[in-house]
This record gives C-alpha cells, sequence and structure tokens, in this order.
C-alpha cells in the first residue's frame, strides 16, 4: 500500500528511535509541501499534469538551444503562409508607419539640419536602400520574425560623401557566433551566446561573424569581437537576465502550421466533393456500358456527358458516390485565427482581412486593445533600443564635423492610431483642448504631428490671410464655430463677415 505524505517513510521510522528530533522535523517539512502542493493544483503530480513540462533553468538556458531552429520555422512559415506574413506586415506598419520622427528638444537649427540631411537620405544606410524611417520598419519586422536583430555603427571618411560619415548596417541575428559561450572570461566577466559581458555585467562586445553562416561566400568560418558601442542589440526582453530573444512566432508555430495542414486537407475535400463518381455492378458480365467506354483504361471506365440521361439496363445496378462534407470550415478556421492573431499581438481582422459582421463598438475595443500592444513596441523597444541610440551616434558625428556645438536630447514624434470614427473624435479632441484637459501640443502630438512644425505652419498661413484680406470662416480668431463674427475680432478693412439666420 502506497503511503501518504503525513505517513512515517521507512527513513523515520528508522530514525525515530535514535534522532527524534530531527525525524519529527521532517515529518513536519513533508507535510508542510503537501499542504502547499494541494493549494495549487498545477504543481501537484498526477494524471492532469502527467506530461507537464516544468523547467526549472533561467532564460538563456531555455531560450538559447531553441533559438536558430525557431528562427528557421518562423522565416519558412512567414515566406509560405499568407496570414503569417499579414501579421509581421500588420506588426511593422503599425508600430513605426510612415516613420518615428526625431527632432531636437530644445531649439537647435544645426542639430536639426544635421539629423533631417542624413536621416532623410538612403545615406543613413549602409545598404543605400532605405532611409531612417525603412531602417526602422525593417529593424520591427526582424526583431517580430526573428527574436532579435542586430545595428552595426559604420563610419565612414570623408572621402565617401556620407553626410555625418555614419551609417548603419542591419544584421540578421544570425551573425551572432553562438558558439562563443563561456563562463569566465580573463577580464572576469561571461561570455553568454556571442554576447560578451564584463565583469559587472556590462555588454562589452558581440562576436560577430564576418558573413552570414548561410552566405554562399563561405567566409565567415570564425568570429571577432565588435565593441558593443559599436552594436545595437534589439529585442523585446520577457525575462529578468535575458540576454537573446526568440521569435514572436514562437507561441503559434505549431498551430499555425496544423492550420496550413487542415487548409490543404479541406482543399481535397472539396475537389472530391466536385467529382461526381458512379459505381456500377454487373455480376453477370454481360450488361453493356454506360455512356462511352473509355478503352485505354484498364479495367474500361464509362464516361457520362453532362445533362446524359441514361437507360440501365437490366442486370446493371448504380450506386451514386456520396462527397465528403465541409461544414465545419468556417467555426474551425476563425477560432484558430483568431488564436494565432492574439498569440502574435495582433487583431483577428488585421489577420484575416475580414471585417464582415464587425459593429462599432468591437471594431473600437479590438483597436484600443491592439493599440496598447503597439505603444509598448514603441517605447519600449524601437524607441529606446534603437532611436535614442542612433540618435546619439549621429549628434556625436554633428559635433565632431562642427555642424552643432551641443548634442542635444532627441524628442521623437509616432503615428496616432486610425480614427474609426473621425467626426466624434475630433469633438472629442476640441472638448479636451477647450476644457483645459490637454493642451493643443499635446492633441497634435498624439495625432502624430510636430507641435512647433505645424504652429509655425498655422502662424504663416494667418499672417498671409490677413496681408491678403482673406476672411474664412474656419479662422477661430475672427469668427466662432456658428460663424458669428468674434466681439473683440479687427476685420482691418475685410469684408463683414455673412451672419445666420436665426
Amino acid at each position: 500500500m502506497k503511503s501518504t505524505s503525513s505517513s512515517p517513510h521507512w527513513i523515520d521510522r528508522l530514525t525515530a528511535p535514535i534522532a527524534p528530533r530531527w525525524t519529527l522535523k521532517r515529518l513536519r517539512a513533508r507535510v508542510a509541501q503537501a499542504q502547499l502542493v494541494r493549494h495549487y493544483e498545477a504543481a501537484s503530480v498526477g494524471r492532469r499534469t502527467q506530461g507537464w513540462r516544468r523547467s526549472a533553468g533561467d532564460a538563456n538556458a531555455v531560450i538559447g538551444p531553441a533559438l536558430a531552429r525557431l528562427r528557421e520555422v518562423a522565416r519558412d512559415l512567414v515566406r509560405n503562409n499568407p496570414y503569417a506574413e499579414s501579421a509581421l506586415a500588420t506588426i511593422a506598419d503599425h508600430t513605426v508607419g510612415g516613420g518615428i520622427v526625431g527632432r531636437p528638444k530644445t531649439t537647435n537649427p544645426g542639430a536639426l539640419a544635421a539629423w533631417q540631411g542624413w536621416a532623410d537620405s538612403t545615406a543613413c544606410d549602409a545598404d543605400g536602400r532605405h532611409d531612417l524611417a525603412g531602417l526602422q520598419k525593417l529593424v520591427m519586422r526582424t526583431v517580430a520574425e526573428s527574436g532579435e536583430v542586430l545595428v552595426r555603427r559604420r563610419l565612414r571618411a570623408a572621402g565617401d560623401g556620407i553626410p555625418l560619415r555614419l551609417q548603419l548596417q542591419v544584421l540578421d541575428p544570425d551573425f551572432l557566433d553562438t558558439s562563443k559561450d563561456l563562463i569566465d572570461t580573463p577580464n572576469g566577466g561571461r561570455i553568454v551566446q556571442g554576447v560578451e559581458f564584463d565583469a559587472i555585467g556590462r555588454r562589452v562586445a558581440y562576436w560577430l561573424f564576418k558573413e552570414h553562416p548561410g552566405s554562399l561566400q563561405g567566409h565567415w568560418a570564425t568570429s571577432q569581437p565588435v565593441p558593443a558601442e559599436s552594436v545595437l542589440h534589439i529585442f523585446k526582453p520577457t525575462r529578468p537576465g535575458q540576454v537573446r530573444a526568440p521569435s514572436w512566432f514562437a507561441p503559434v508555430l505549431l498551430r499555425a502550421r496544423d492550420f496550413d495542414e487542415y487548409e490543404d486537407a479541406t482543399l481535397m475535400k472539396q475537389k472530391i466533393a466536385a467529382c461526381l463518381a458512379v459505381l456500377t455492378t454487373d455480376p453477370d458480365g454481360e450488361a453493356p456500358s454506360l455512356g462511352t467506354a473509355d478503352d485505354t483504361v484498364t479495367p474500361a471506365v464509362d464516361q457520362l456527358e453532362p445533362g446524359a440521361i441514361l437507360n440501365v439496363p437490366p442486370g446493371r445496378s448504380v450506386d451514386i458516390v456520396q462527397p465528403p462534407q465541409t461544414t465545419d470550415y468556417e467555426a474551425y478556421s476563425k477560432t484558430q485565427l483568431r488564436a494565432i492573431a492574439t498569440g502574435l499581438g495582433v487583431t483577428y481582422e488585421d489577420l484575416t482581412g475580414n471585417y464582415d459582421g464587425l459593429p462599432f463598438s468591437a471594431a473600437r475595443m479590438s483597436r484600443l486593445r491592439h493599440w496598447a500592444r503597439v505603444e509598448d513596441w514603441r517605447w519600449r523597444i524601437v524607441i529606446p533600443q534603437f532611436c535614442d541610440p542612433v540618435w546619439t551616434w549621429a549628434m556625436q558625428s554633428a559635433v565632431i564635423l562642427g555642424l552643432t556645438k551641443d548634442a542635444p536630447a532627441a524628442h521623437w514624434t509616432t503615428e496616432p492610431p486610425p480614427m474609426i470614427d473621425p467626426v466624434n473624435e475630433g469633438l472629442a479632441y476640441q472638448r479636451r483642448i477647450r476644457n483645459g484637459l490637454c493642451s493643443q501640443s499635446e492633441a497634435l502630438r498624439e495625432l502624430g504631428y510636430d507641435p512647433e512644425a505645424v504652429l509655425t505652419e498655422i502662424a504663416a498661413d494667418n499672417t498671409r490671410l490677413d496681408e491678403l484680406k482673406i476672411l474664412l470662416d474656419s479662422d477661430p480668431r475672427k469668427l466662432t464655430q456658428a460663424g458669428q463674427l468674434q466681439g473683440t475680432a479687427k476685420t482691418d478693412g475685410m469684408p463683414p463677415a455673412p451672419q445666420l439666420n436665426g
């Protein structure tokens, strides 16, 4: 008979006469552990938890062995699965949009001109393909697909003709040499999966291959340390002490693969259902054929023409094959695709492009929930890990080249969430500003505009309108929202404003 957790173990019975106090302490610990496990069913051992993997490893021990395989599978899924590509494009498009725009926090025309001349051109890209907004989107796409991305600073000579003499090289995480994994280094630090740390835990170097390990060039066999001050390692940290990160597709890879196979099987069922098959039986073998016999097939196969009405000869019976049905496809597809969308942090509608039967309130709640993820990706990944360090590199170069005397910090403006109901949402902004709940500059930033640029443009437009003596009913300096002339407004010879009847 199996003993319970509170009954004496044979060791307890053996040690009780010799060390009763130690035996009692041991028995109390067993009882306390049993009570704790009973409070948490998931911590118990039994039929319901059988086969449940419980890993006690730290983030790096758990993630490290799976990194390469997850990247490879995720990339294959994105290449061949339209839903995976849709989710990846949604993440990159919504996070970056047309670009996360930076400008100095303090007025500094030299720094602003230097930044815009570099960031708004393809000269900032070592490959010469993207401006900074394009690099932001490439970085975000790689982070979501591969889990992480490397950006290396490349300094250029004066004769290269590159603004700020600086370019950015975006690298796949495959460039990291994961075989470099040492507990102790000569400087008292350690190397974890290609990332080297000093004695106090600061990143000091990245061990990078010269070429991509999958390149046909074949010059990647050995890796070299690159100073950490010239490399950005961008990923979404989810556990303390995490050094590397897996693909964002990891939780949904198996589900997406199973759904892909389910779609293939459903397509085959539909092809079979589209075929009409007839089985005939001729016990004596003497009945004539139905329709036209195909003598090239052995045994001969009768072919029926569309719309034919045939008389079945005596001695032959006919059975129609009932094709399989696919009535459960829509319900199953929605369930699986919603789970995949949830795992990737996008909406079902963005994943599939299907907005059928979606009421306004549900669309708004879905968009707001997704946009909370977008804001987190922006302000916890792209801006602090990519935009801010790149701005620092650019300002350092601008100071060295004498384009600015100091290196101001950056202010970043992101694109706003799309308005689902522009009329009501626009009125909400107006009321917030008029009631003092937010400033006009804050509202402009929420809408994705640079307040300084917008207000400067408005002032220039108002000055030009006054010079030309043009009075518009959209000018709040002159007219009220109802079209009435403001009591303190000066028309300065302008034609009288039209008065509304009533």
